[in-house]
């Protein structure tokens, strides 16, 4: 059966793991199982938090269906490989927390959760502070304004149990030893850990956005990507990737140069490019962007983007049976209305159709209508993006390298190229599967450095060029 190694993807709306191995100087993959799932209404509250001063209830994740799926997996490495490994990733800020025996201690909060934004209104006057300290994007789902959320509502939580980022919270009930391991000492890797608002320019943890936070800063440092952290059963070793389901996409693309942008398409549209170091400059922070790591070290210099997050939300309340790419390829690109992405009341609405016709003041009779001021809006807050980063960098691009499963759609592209004006190139949709994969054979030994890497991924990946029209 050989070496092989197995990916769990999980994004914000659905989940999935992959095998994969190499043969042939490629690394070929299959993705096993696939699931959705979201967020629910659980009904959770602090006891004692009249309602006035927080919305109740409180969006949660699943955790029992997201942790069954990683179980899954680590039970089909040890099934397929005679030498096998798991690496895991995950969508950014959200995380779990866990009682001095190692057991979940309240449910799993989710990022779109209303109590965010009023906790994040409570330090405003932080932000520019914050900015410099941590080159972090003020959004009201990062785990900064989380932790001070889950704070308010119970005041002795930080004394009482410890926080770890998804992709170490699975990686610790992975671990065959979890009933001996303390979670305090399980750490965080780097990648996942810079999207709290809470990882210094440094890399190291900023002891003045937790003392902001009211929590106390956790004993290790987060580390970077590529060590084996443990085993899971059957002595399937679990491989520490770059956690951030971005910074493993970006892994996935292969070779970034100075003059490419990368950008990965799922319910968040990530547009940014590579950098050596933060920029935290007036001009980055007013614009929004974020600093976040990448797997190798580097910083990905990016804009959040709501992207096919709207999309999805307006396909299922319309009802539209055919899949996602074909029903934004009959999109009546001719409707001249624009949304403004970044609108709160886009975020998480109790209806999507209901908000977007309050925001552009009339109603879509025809699918392909309301595909079309989606997709537009999409492509052209893409393009205006892509100029903001490129003022703020004092670069020019010549191309979008596009991944993640908007990618996938050929409408997207060629609107996206149209309004950028520069090509995108697009694939693979599983970039971040890809990804994962190739950090965990840079972890065992199979390929020797990062350079080495990019090769792997550029020979595994299947791409496809998008010119804009004349």
């Amino acid at each position: 059966m050989g070496q092989g190694f197995v990916a769990v993807d999980m994004g914000a709306s659905s989940a999935r793991f992959a095998a994969g191995r190499i043969e042939g100087g490629r690394l070929g993959f299959e993705v096993i199982e696939q699931i959705a799932h979201g967020p629910s209404d659980s009904g959770f509250r602090a006891s004692g938090i009249p309602s006035s001063q927080y919305p109740i209830p409180r969006l949660t994740w699943n955790f029992d269906l997201l942790l069954g799926l990683c179980n899954r997996a680590v039970e089909y490495a040890s099934a397929s490989f005679d030498e096998a490994t798991i690496g895991i990733d995950t969508w950014g800020v959200d995380h779990g927390f866990l009682d001095s025996k190692g057991n979940l201690a309240q449910p799993m909060a989710a990022y779109r959760d209303e109590s965010h934004a009023m906790a994040m209104a409570t330090i405003e006057e932080h932000q520019a502070r914050l900015y410099r300290l941590t080159g972090i994007q003020k959004q009201p789902f990062n785990t900064l304004c989380q932790l001070i959320a889950r704070r308010l509502e119970n005041p002795k939580l930080p004394e009482q149990a410890t926080w770890l980022l998804l992709p170490d919270l699975f990686g610790f009930y992975l671990h065959s030893q979890r009933p001996t391991l303390n979670p305090q000492h399980f750490g965080s890797e780097l990648s996942i850990a810079s999207t709290t608002q809470m990882v210094g320019l440094d890399g190291q943890w900023c002891d003045e956005a937790f003392e902001i936070a009211g929590w106390p800063v956790p004993d290790l440092q987060p580390e970077k990507p590529g060590r084996m952290i443990g085993h899971a059963a059957n002595s399937v070793e679990i491989i520490r990737v770059g956690g951030h389901d971005s910074a493993a996409a970006v892994c996935g693309l292969g070779r970034i140069d100075d003059y490419t942008a990368f950008m990965n398409v799922g319910t968040w549209s990530i547009l940014g490019c590579l950098l050596e170091s933060p920029m935290t400059s007036e001009e980055a922070r007013e614009a929004n962007f974020t600093n976040e790591r990448g797997a190798d070290g580097r910083i990905r210099f990016l804009a959040n983007i709501p992207g096919f997050y709207v999309m999805n939300r307006l396909k299922e309340e319309l009802q539209v049976e055919e899949p996602m790419a074909d029903w934004l390829a009959r999109a009546d690109r001719s409707v001249t209305d624009r949304l403004d992405l970044f609108a709160p009341g886009l975020f998480s609405p109790g209806s999507m159709i209901g908000a977007i016709t309050e925001q552009i003041g009339w109603q879509p009779a025809r699918s392909q209508e309301w595909a079309g001021v989606a997709l537009m809006s999409l492509a052209e807050t893409t393009a205006t993006q892509l100029r903001t980063l490129c003022s703020v960098t004092g670069r020019r691009f010549s191309l979008i390298r596009a991944g993640g499963g908007g990618s996938a759609s050929m409408a997207f592209c060629e609107a996206v190229a149209d309004a950028c004006g520069i090509p995108v190139l697009a694939g693979p949709a599983e970039a971040t599967v890809l990804g994962n994969l190739g950090m965990q054979a840079l972890a065992k030994g199979v390929i020797s450095d990062f350079d080495e890497l990019e090769e792997l991924m550029r020979r595994s990946a299947e791409a496809r060029i998008y010119r804009p029209r004349e």
